[in-house]
């Protein structure tokens, strides 16, 4: 894609923005750094940017991330009407297993900022991301006869830029549904810069443990990849535990079970299938 085309769909993503700006205006209530964001993270989506860690249980791999939102600023109008902007960055690395070490197979990047609204049960996000891709200090460079070459599997240039979009419906605290689509504005390696996704929590009514409390869930999240034209699947159950109900931080234990292509950049077209444990903290 040219460099016009690419500036073309961020003028109008900004010009998208800027027509929000009536409803900015205005005595109302303004928040610096709030303690949380508005649209709360989709937990069900394997690649959302959370903290925690996955042992595979049918391969010798793990996975750890590192990654947050953090809303700057806060608008809200009216009791039930809220608007935020923040920004956002996210850290997935694969591990292998080599007796006592844990090399690095792959590590992907992310970073962006985004604009998020409310209103009574509904809630949405209008993001802007950067993704990169690499391939881990396992595949070390060697020399042989004079060439530098990579040991297999050979490395790709994976990075890419998008604009997404996610409406989120929870009518109630035990149930949420969402649904979003995106388009690479540029997209390195080439192929059809369109994604979907649609997905589902379902939670049980809390139940108390000395002056915490907990409750179980389930989630699927479902991800449509325009590029190469499949499915990237994932169904969670587990344990969410905090320390009051109203609280935005938990801890959560899951059982997990993924079907697709690897969500590895570096093997993005490579199917892959596994069940894992995985214990994340949301803050």
């Amino acid at each position: 894609m040219n460099s016009f085309s690419k500036l073309k769909r961020l003028f109008l993503f900004f010009i998208l923005c800027l027509g929000t700006a009536p409803l900015w205006a205005g005595p109302a209530d303004w928040s610096f750094l709030p303690a949380s964001t508005i649209f709360k993270s989709t937990i069900g989506d394997p690649q959302e940017y959370l903290t925690g860690i996955t042992g595979y249980l049918d391969q010798v791999e793990y996975v750890g991330q590192i990654g947050t939102y953090l809303e700057l600023l806060r608008y809200s109008p009216e009791e039930t009407t809220q608007f935020g902007w923040g920004i956002f960055g996210a850290g997935f690395i694969l591990l292998g297993e080599d007796g006592a070490t844990f090399p690095m197979k792959a590590g992907d990047w992310y970073v962006g900022t985004y604009f998020s609204a409310a209103l009574d049960d509904f809630s949405m996000k209008l993001a802007v991301l950067h993704e990169s891709g690499h391939l881990g200090d396992s595949y070390q460079l060697s020399d042989y006869g004079g060439y530098v070459l990579y040991s297999n599997p050979l490395p790709i240039f994976y990075s890419r830029e998008n604009v997404n979009y996610t409406l989120s419906w929870q009518p109630t605290d035990c149930f949420r549904l969402y649904a979003g689509a995106g388009d690479w504005f540029d997209i390195n390696p080439a192929g059809d810069p369109f994604f979907a996704f649609v997905g589902t929590e379902l939670y049980t009514p809390y139940w108390s443990i000395d002056n915490s409390v907990m409750r179980g869930y389930f989630t699927a999240h479902f991800r449509y990849q325009g590029e190469i034209q499949t499915w990237n699947n994932e169904f969670q159950l587990g344990l969410q535990w905090k320390n009051m109900k109203s609280g935005s931080r938990d801890i959560r234990f899951a059982l997990i079970y993924y079907i697709g292509d690897n969500p590895f950049a570096q093997f993005y077209n490579e199917p892959d299938s596994h069940w894992g444990l995985a214990t994340f903290f949301d803050f």
